[in-house]
């Protein structure tokens, strides 16, 4: 893709890469923020940085692992060799997130006075892998996306994204749910959110929308969701 390549977005059909990639690329932005701001000798604000940043490239290692299996594997059954570009992607990505995680372990294993130097490495790397993964989740959304809507109905779409969620156990799906809530707008977050309250039982659905929905959203976001969804805030 360049930047003369038209735009294919079709609104009316089902779209299963919205809101993980906003959910990842707010949290790419806020890491990239935080590095940029980081006082090395700072260490209670370092270590939850680097515990973050790891907690971010695990939840994006596990985002690869999930397309290639649910969503590359069933369009290679039908137009062998289209992912290819993707898969070329993925594996460079793969190979980003060993390296950043060395550098995290160099500044961990540093004296303080010696992390600036690699701090700054690290925030120009960092800037390096949120570039090209920018570009590569514009592929995957109207690329990518044309061609799921080319071979597969919306329910069928609904049925791979099912799959991929029923792969994920509780703990990783809620630490990606706190990723993805405060990422999404108003509507989408209703939707999500309701679709949780229908599927779920009560007691597991209120633990969920005070222990993970409630922490990752201020106030007034909190207290719309609340009254259109018809709980108490």
């Amino acid at each position: 893709m360049n930047a003369i390549t038209p735009i294919y977005v079709d609104e009316s059909r089902y779209n299963l890469y919205t809101m993980p990639h906003k959910a990842l690329r707010r949290a790419q932005m806020q890491i990239s923020i935080r590095l940029g701001a980081i006082d090395g000798e700072d260490e209670e604000a370092l270590g939850a940085l680097v515990a973050d940043m790891r907690g971010l490239i695990a939840a994006g290692r596990g985002h690869l692992h999930h397309e290639n299996l649910h969503i590359h594997e069933v369009i290679e059954q039908l137009r062998a060799g289209a992912t290819e570009q993707l898969a070329d992607d993925h594996e460079h990505h793969e190979r980003d997130f060993d390296e950043l995680e060395a550098m995290l372990d160099a500044i961990e294993a540093a004296p303080a006075g010696e992390r600036a130097s690699l701090l700054r490495a690290l925030y120009l790397r960092y800037s390096l892998f949120i570039a090209a993964d920018l570009q590569h989740m514009v592929e995957e959304e109207t690329e990518t996306l044309a061609l799921l809507h080319s071979l597969f109905g919306d329910d069928e779409l609904r049925a791979i994204e099912h799959r991929i969620i029923a792969s994920i156990d509780a703990e990783t799906m809620m630490g990606f749910l706190r990723l993805m809530v405060p990422a999404m707008n108003h509507g989408e977050r209703l939707e999500l959110i309701g679709g949780m309250r229908a599927g779920m039982p009560a007691a597991i659905f209120e633990g969920v929308l005070n222990g993970v929905v409630r922490p990752s959203l201020g106030e007034a976001e909190f207290r719309r969701l609340a009254a259109d969804l018809g709980v108490a805030a």
